[in-house]
């Protein structure tokens, strides 16, 4: 799947939903680095969406306690 992911977005990077829909698969399949991973391309990629950034800072809150950890 991940090569699906990475040819259609390399295509499309502007496709919010689908960011997050990989984000998602990578959270079931390899967990949190992967998730941040994803969500590191995405907002360089679609970096107005308002919603991929919403989306990234509600995983940054419900993962990690930390203000500090989730600012950076």
């Amino acid at each position: 799947m991940r090569k699906v992911y990475d040819a259609f977005l390399a295509e499309f990077p502007l496709c919010f939903g689908y960011w997050k829909k990989y984000a998602d698969h990578e959270g079931c399949l390899d967990g949190v680095n992967k998730v941040f991973e994803v969500y590191e391309r995405a907002v360089l990629a679609v970096t107005y969406s308002v919603d991929i950034w919403c989306n990234y800072c509600q995983f940054a809150i419900s993962t990690y306690n930390d203000p500090d950890v989730i600012r950076s």
